[in-house]
């Protein structure tokens, strides 16, 4: 992997804009956290203020921000997979740097209660930009290595995401907690405007040619979308796309961790001061991301029978750690936890995606990717929203938590019978 770094510019420019770009985007990520939880408790002054109905209510506050950060993915993934097929990847990537860093310093005007609407606004706005990037670099990764070191850049890049996710969401709970929100927003728009500077210079071979021409009709009935699904179904592997819904309870593990974090504050459960435990946690999550696709690789290989064995078996390592978590005693444990279910989690998508890469033609590639991604949005915002509801019904952390874990249980067993099926040899 470092010699993907040290013999080829292309691929670090590229590796380069991530890293900086995934440091903000958790930076970003507990700052919004952390100012929804001020918004959802500024009546604190009110007599009439109840603490444990308004943990609630935040409690699904944070479903909503959570599934406003993939709703975008359902809406324009039809549009930017096409698009990034046919366009320039690299002047797409710094299109949407710079529009996310002017979305991202609008956020340092909200600061009312009834401005909460606007947090959602420009969460929707960002997230619409991040999927035009995601599936221009998606498409580009492949063309900066030769095929043989897809694996290796592919487990880069999610060792590096991983790794700015554990960095980010340290940094950003200690910064909030230490300077405020404020600070933490500007951070995160100089990391988007400095991706853009990197991408600038990134030199990409010409697009393949396209079987058929681009026609905005076949973006809006879903055309292009279905011709990718039908190139993946035609090369047997679409069973791995919808292997990966099965991992989407996995979205309502994350929208918890404010409010695992909130209660091992000492006194009263606290959510506007949980700030450090909230980026505990999503450090401990990138922690796992970032050691689950290394211990998959060093056990297992990298063979197309290992990655397969990888995406079931990964589900159910990451319902292990779920499944302790309730019973853990202290923060420290309970990010111990995330951190063994987000190795099993990271396992189960580097080796299910290098398999379908590997074998999806380039002209198809973000169509397929954009297919995905809109098939995991669709189900991760349901089970997103599905906890928020829980937890508001239930009034009982631990139990949202074991019904989440008992989905991804089944959905392991079941991916397994999934990947029976799917041919080992890659095509000539």
């Amino acid at each position: 992997m470092i010699r993907l770094l040290t013999d080829n510019p292309q691929f670090r420019r590229l590796w380069m804009a991530q890293v900086v770009s995934a440091i903000g985007d958790w930076l970003n990520r507990i700052a919004v956290l952390v100012l929804i939880g001020q918004l959802g408790h500024l009546g604190a002054g009110d007599p009439t203020f109840d603490a444990g109905q308004a943990q609630l209510q935040v409690g699904l506050m944070f479903a909503v921000e959570y599934t406003l950060r993939l709703i975008p993915t359902a809406i324009f993934s039809p549009l930017a997979g096409p698009i990034a097929d046919r366009l320039c990847r690299r002047r797409i990537m710094v299109i949407a740097d710079l529009a996310r860093a002017a979305v991202v310093l609008c956020l340092l005007l909200v600061r009312e209660p009834e401005h909460l609407k606007y947090v959602y606004v420009l969460i929707f706005l960002q997230m619409s930009m991040s999927i035009f990037f995601d599936s221009a670099r998606s498409g580009a990764l492949p063309n900066t290595v030769a095929r043989k070191d897809l694996h290796a850049a592919y487990s880069l890049s999610a060792v590096t995401w991983s790794t700015m996710l554990a960095l980010g969401g340290f940094l950003g709970g200690v910064l909030v907690q230490s300077f405020g929100t404020n600070t933490v927003f500007v951070a995160d728009a100089a990391t988007y405007l400095l991706s853009a500077a990197l991408l600038f210079r990134l030199r990409l071979p010409k697009l393949a040619e396209q079987p058929e021409p681009f026609r905005l009709a076949d973006v809006v009935l879903f055309r292009d979308l279905r011709r990718g699904f039908a190139h993946a179904t035609d090369l047997g592997i679409a069973r791995i796309l919808l292997s990966k819904v099965l991992w989407s309870p996995c979205g309502g593990f994350v929208i918890l961790f404010p409010l695992v974090a909130a209660r091992y504050q000492p006194g009263e459960v606290n959510l506007e001061d949980a700030g450090i435990g909230i980026g505990l946690l999503f450090a401990a999550r990138g922690i796992g991301t970032g050691l689950g696709p290394i211990v998959a690789r060093f056990l297992g290989g990298s063979s197309e029978a290992a990655l397969i064995r990888q995406s079931w078996c990964g589900m159910l390592v990451g319902a292990l750690g779920y499944i302790v978590l309730p019973f853990a005693p202290s923060l420290g444990l309970a990010a111990t936890c995330v951190t063994v279910a987000h190795m099993g989690g990271s396992a189960q998508w580097v080796g299910s995606t290098t398999y379908w890469q590997s074998r999806i033609d380039d002209a198809f590639r973000g169509r397929v990717f954009a297919t995905e991604f809109l098939l995991m949005t669709l189900s991760f915002s349901v089970f997103a929203l599905l906890s928020g509801v829980l937890y508001d019904r239930l009034e009982n952390l631990d139990v949202v938590i074991w019904i989440l874990v008992a989905l991804t249980v089944t959905g392991g067993l079941t991916a397994r019978k999934l990947f029976a099926a799917l041919p080992r040899s890659k095509p000539a």
